[in-house]
């Protein structure tokens, strides 16, 4: 089946090339052992850049067994074992040059992605709990500059190519060894809170500075829900510096973003976009979005450019996405306090 089934296009980037992009990279690779069939399947491209997460190959990919031999004397053919720490070298060459050929693809679907992250997961039973597992085996990220042309990648040794790159590769791949990967896509690690529906709330011509904290964070999270996304909103203690989570599981889109909501009167400036890039690094999350009812000083928006993986939405753009989304012809007047989020 083809690799990359579940590669995915941004709900941000809408053009159409975007989609032809990741149908060209669902057609440009073909394992016919790999099944796929797990969350973590996903590509997203935001801008210049691309990360995605996918299934690696299963350890019986490699043969146990190295060749066969006939015994004429007994008319039967027996067996070689493959010793055990040959499988173990293929399983990890297999594994590298998957992870190889997959960023390969992504660069090769468009031309305007200057960078690719990448996660491989293996799909395992726990033996201490029975639960389904998938630990990170390999994760790496790279620069179009840094990354081999198609020459130069036929004759690398894939295991090599991937240290001069600074992937973080399992040191035990074939013993499942897993390792802590540059992106993260699990949403276990955030404290998240049953949906509230902030819309129902609203009269018919709202003012978002008049709505509390919470319910401000929860219709953040309902205008990236009404584009497609699933979305969750945390705790208030021990949140991080992250509202809302959202990320997307269907065949067309895919990733996992980390929104922080302000719903303030003043200007967002630059040590707002630092938190945000704190949270993004401590909870190793792709992306980053920061909405606000205000406006961004001077500079935010060259500097969210530069970092790669953030994208501001101003009070203008908020109003503009519950209407077209929502439904409903909002306005931002003016808070009396800062918000404290």
């Amino acid at each position: 089946m083809r690799l990359a089934q579940a590669l995915a296009v941004s709900v941000a980037d809408r053009e159409p090339r975007y989609r032809q992009h990741s149908r060209a990279v669902q057609n440009a690779r073909n394992f016919d052992t790999w099944q796929l069939g797990h969350r973590h399947q996903t590509v997203v491209w935001r801008g210049q850049r691309a990360a995605g997460a996918a299934e690696l190959p299963a350890r019986d990919v490699v043969p146990s067994v190295r060749a066969f031999s006939y015994v004429a004397k007994h008319d039967e053919q027996r067996a070689s074992q493959r010793p055990a720490k040959d499988v173990a070298a293929i399983y990890r060459s297999v594994v590298s040059q998957v992870a190889l050929l997959c960023v390969r693809d992504v660069f090769a679907a468009d031309a305007a992605v200057r960078s690719v992250a990448f996660n491989g997961h293996l799909p395992v039973v726990s033996p201490a709990t029975g639960e389904r597992e998938y630990p990170c085996l390999l994760s790496v990220e790279v620069a179009r500059e840094d990354f081999p042309t198609d020459d130069k990648l036929r004759a690398v040794t894939p295991e090599a190519c991937l240290r001069h790159l600074r992937a973080v590769v399992s040191p035990h791949p074939y013993e499942v060894q897993p390792v802590e990967p540059i992106l993260d896509f699990d949403l276990s690690k955030y404290r998240l809170v049953e949906g509230l529906d902030a819309v129902s709330t609203l009269d018919s011509r709202p003012d978002l500075m008049q709505m509390s904290y919470t319910g401000f964070e929860h219709l953040v999270r309902q205008v990236f829900e009404a584009q497609g996304s699933e979305g969750w909103t945390t705790e208030h203690s021990g949140d991080d510096g992250v509202d809302a989570v959202i990320t997307q599981r269907t065949p067309l889109f895919g990733g996992l973003s980390i929104v922080q909501a302000k719903q303030y009167s003043q200007p967002i400036g630059l040590s707002h976009l630092r938190e945000l890039a704190g949270a993004m690094e401590e909870k190793k999350a792709g992306w980053g979005v920061l909405v606000t009812t205000s406006r961004f000083t001077s500079g935010c928006a060259t500097k969210a450019r530069e970092h790669g993986r953030m994208e501001l939405i101003d009070g203008q753009q908020l109003r503009y996405l519950i209407k077209e989304h929502l439904g409903k012809d909002v306005l931002i007047g003016q808070r009396t306090r800062q918000g404290r989020r």
